[in-house]
């Protein structure tokens, strides 16, 4: 492999919001490393689309939860590429409801992947992304401004924005950059879940009139990672087409 190549890690990357973000950083020159968690069959096809743009690939399954299968992530980065140099923190799950339905297996669910997941991730990425590395933690707009039902989601988005902050602070003198990343309402993604009249509401709110694509997040995430990106850190980047504000 050309070493002068640079690589990336994208968690979640078989989703739609990280399926996008792997093919656009590997449109820009990275060497991906695309993480599932059960979806083994979305985290095929976008290693399919990107060599079929001419990019390299591969996938790699992992527990964010697990430090075990966490390390086994990043030793299979650096083995096969030879080092990472971007880490997007994007794997998530969510389940909305009331607080007073919601059981203790769907709290532990959610804090397991978006809060545990994410600080194993971001740890490991700490002690292995070379210098001028960038971290990147995919937040939601919820965490700024958190609906009815999404208690607990939000909480644990708005601890990612939290963690960006201090870890820019300690990653600095490696000229590593920090940054959070809030998508708004998306479509395809997350937002799904939430039913057409949401979509049409979430879509009414931002001035341009529209729900957000995953290749939208994707070029912001693209723009942080970059190089043009260096003196952006402890940030936390709307990318929700101004429906937050």
């Amino acid at each position: 492999m050309n070493k002068q190549l640079k690589t990336a890690i994208v968690t979640g990357g078989s989703g739609a919001i990280g399926g996008a973000i792997c093919q656009k950083l590997a449109d820009d020159g990275f060497q991906i490393v695309v993480h599932y968690g059960s979806n083994a069959e979305g985290a095929t096809k976008v290693v399919e689309q990107i060599v079929s743009r001419g990019g390299t690939a591969i996938k790699a399954a992992a527990d964010v939860a697990d430090p075990q299968q966490v390390l086994k992530l990043f030793e299979t980065a650096e083995e096969t590429f030879g080092g990472v140099d971007a880490v997007v923190v994007n794997a998530g799950t969510i389940t909305k409801c009331p607080i007073v339905d919601m059981t203790i297996e769907q709290f532990d669910a959610m804090v397991s992947v978006n809060l545990r997941g994410s600080f194993l991730t971001a740890q490991e990425a700490a002690k292995r992304l070379r210098r001028n590395g960038r971290l990147i933690f995919i937040s939601s707009g919820l965490a700024a401004r958190p609906m009815a039902g999404t208690a607990v989601y939000s909480a644990t988005k708005a601890a990612l924005d939290a963690m960006t902050v201090s870890l820019s602070k300690e990653l600095g003198e490696r000229d590593i950059t920090v940054n959070s990343v809030q998508p708004g309402a998306t479509v395809p993604g997350m937002f799904e879940q939430s039913g057409d009249e949401a979509a049409k509401i979430y879509a009414a709110m931002s001035p341009l009139g529209r729900l957000g694509h995953p290749d939208d997040i994707a070029e912001v995430v693209a723009f942080v990672a970059s190089d043009s990106g260096r003196w952006l850190t402890g940030q936390i980047v709307r990318a929700d087409g101004g429906s937050m504000n």
